[in-house]
Parts: structure tokens; sequence; C-alpha cells
């Protein structure tokens, strides 16, 4: 049966150019933001504060919300991501904890890009709507 997952991601901005992550899993790369999954009972503002650290060594605060991207999971759920322009107390990324999880789903690079060189087809999405979400940024 397949399940619907709440998660949160982060619009980290600098300058004029935001954080993207490449990633990995099975044979598919993909471009994301930073976040993840939502745990049962857990704050949603908790678990995005929680997902950069983890991801990219980042401490964020939270803004404001921008709006809604899905994508389907490997193995075929669905997850809707709530997005949220962050501001973060410093910009040198570290995925040195992500490098090193053995995660099915692998955070392998990032980039500092900006919303056209992300919105051309060079960054390829889990789905079209995170790209529509980020065009109204």
């Amino acid at each position: 049966m397949k399940k619907l997952h709440p998660a949160v991601k982060a619009v980290i901005k600098k300058n004029n150019k935001f954080l993207v992550i490449k990633q990995k899993f099975l044979d598919k790369i993909v471009w994301d933001l930073p976040g993840g999954l939502v745990d049962f009972g857990e704050d949603p503002y908790n678990a995005l504060i929680r997902e950069v650290k983890e991801e990219v060594n980042l401490s964020i605060k939270i803004v404001r919300p921008i709006g809604l991207f899905w994508f389907f999971r490997y193995d075929g759920d669905q997850v809707i991501c709530n997005t949220f322009l962050c501001k973060a107390s410093r910009y040198d990324v570290d995925m040195t904890k992500a490098l090193h999880e053995k995660n099915i789903v692998k955070q392998i690079e990032y980039s500092w890009v900006t919303k056209d060189e992300f919105l051309s087809s060079n960054y390829k999405v889990g789905h079209d709507s995170m790209k529509k979400l980020i065009e109204v940024l």
C-alpha cells in the first residue's frame, strides 16, 4: 500500500542564489532543497532545523512559508514538501555527515544557484512542481 509522507524543505538564500543538493538514489540523480521527512509527533519547524543541520551542517532561522511541491519516492510513496524561506547564520556548507550516512538516498554534491540557473534543463528534479514553486520566488 502506497503512503503519503510529510516533509519540510528550506530555500536558504545567499545574495541572489539559493542552496540546492544533488542526490542519488538507486540509479537516479536529482537536485533537491535541503530538508527531509517530518517524524510522527515532531514539530515541522524543528524537523526542518534538524534536517538542514544533518544534511548541510547549517543553523537556520525560518523566515516564512513559500509553498508546496511534491514528488514520488523510489518506492512509489508520495512526499509533500512544505517549503520555507530561511536564513542561515553562516553559509559554509559541510556535507561530511551526509556523505557518510548509509541511506538509500545519498547527498553527493551541493551548489549555490540563481533562480534562472536552477530553472534551466541542467538541474533535473524529482517532479516539475518543485520548479514551479521556484519560478514564483
